[in-house]
């Protein structure tokens, strides 16, 4: 077997679990899984929602032949939707309730791959292109049951995809999984629930008399790998630098750097790290007296004024496990501008463009 298969089968009770946190306005009488696997998310469906028509899908050759032997009712074709053109696997469409699917999770060197959707261009990971691509193919009248990594939900490289089918559906995660429930693969997993009906556009701001604060967002850009140490530069901010900054407030002792790139910041800030979960004690307002590098794992709210700058730490400290959520990851825990730029309007901080 090639070992690009990504064969990580959903186990038995994780599958049946599943499908029983899944709520819908009818039941599910056709079931679709195209990287259908030994068939287990199916199984689930057939024994959760009673018997279903079973369409299964999966590049697989040997396991479409043991699944045939073992479900000769069901409809099952050997194919990859990424691949080929789903008309090549199934010619003619089929009428699906439901999609019960575990994409594939690994990328090997890739960090995106291309999607066709709805007659859009984009890319996005390997998960979420199986995803649209059965989406498409299938157009389930319910939508979807996908056991899927944590970052389908949260990452920049699947926003412009999660932005598209968001016209038509609605994602909501309906459990987390234990890292260890894929043996040998060691990610972060949700059971997410897409079903039809478009997202409200409008952001939600908090209900009360607090004073809407501005601020600029600014990201680091330079790897630490990459920085030039001068002594002469300017101080260089990684995130491990971030607990040193807030107690002693001294920026003379950091290294400094020539580079002059992207990420450049001055005045009143509250840094944060982009990678690994944040501090409450480090996560404070404070004033860089001279311009500072930051690096690529750390993220500035700049800030005109310290009264602004103090009542907006007051504001993230009280949404600390709110805010420290919106850290996420399959693997390693990070934060994206996009992300920020969506919560903080919740507590009356707007982002400046």
């Amino acid at each position: 077997m090639p070992i690009d298969m990504d064969r990580y089968y959903t186990p038995e009770n994780v599958a049946i679990h599943a499908m029983e946190r899944g709520s819908f306005p009818s039941i599910p009488k056709v079931c679709a899984d195209s990287t259908c696997g030994s068939g287990r998310l199916l199984d689930a469906a057939n024994t959760v929602f009673g018997s279903v028509h079973s369409i299964g899908i999966d590049r697989d050759e040997d396991a479409i032949t043991q699944l045939r032997l073992r479900r000769p009712g069901w409809q099952l074709s050997v194919g990859d939707l990424l691949q080929h053109n789903p008309t090549d696997v199934f010619p003619k469409r089929q009428s699906v309730d439901l999609l019960v699917l575990n994409p594939p999770f690994s990328h090997g060197k890739r960090k995106f791959v291309d999607i066709q959707y709805a007659g859009k261009d984009m890319t996005g990971s390997i998960a979420m292109a199986h995803v649209m691509r059965s989406f498409e193919l299938f157009q389930p009248t319910l939508g979807a049951i996908v056991i899927a990594p944590e970052s389908l939900l949260y990452s920049e490289t699947d926003h412009i995809a999660r932005q598209t089918l968001e016209e038509d559906y609605l994602f909501e995660k309906i459990a987390d999984l234990e890292r260890c429930t894929f043996r040998g693969a060691r990610v972060r997993a949700s059971v997410v629930q897409i079903s039809p009906g478009a997202r409200d556009l409008t952001h939600q701001e908090v209900k009360s008399n607090n004073v809407v604060l501005p601020t600029t967002l600014v990201r680091g850009s330079l790897s630490v790998h990459l920085n030039v140490i001068d002594p002469v530069g300017v101080p260089f901010i990684h995130s491990t630098d971030l607990k040193h900054i807030v107690v002693t407030g001294k920026l003379d002792e950091l290294s400094k750097t020539s580079n002059v790139v992207k990420g450049r910041t001055k005045g009143w800030v509250i840094l944060i790290p982009r990678v690994g979960l944040p501090d409450i004690l480090y996560v404070k307002a404070l004033k860089l007296m001279e311009s500072v590098q930051l690096s690529d794992c750390v993220i500035a709210l700049e800030f005109p004024t310290k009264s602004i700058a103090l009542r907006a730490e007051r504001r993230i400290h009280s949404r600390w496990q709110e805010f420290r959520s919106l850290y996420r990851g399959t693997g390693a825990r990070y934060i994206t501008i996009s992300r920020l730029s969506l919560w903080l309007p919740v507590i009356a901080i707007s982002p400046i463009q």
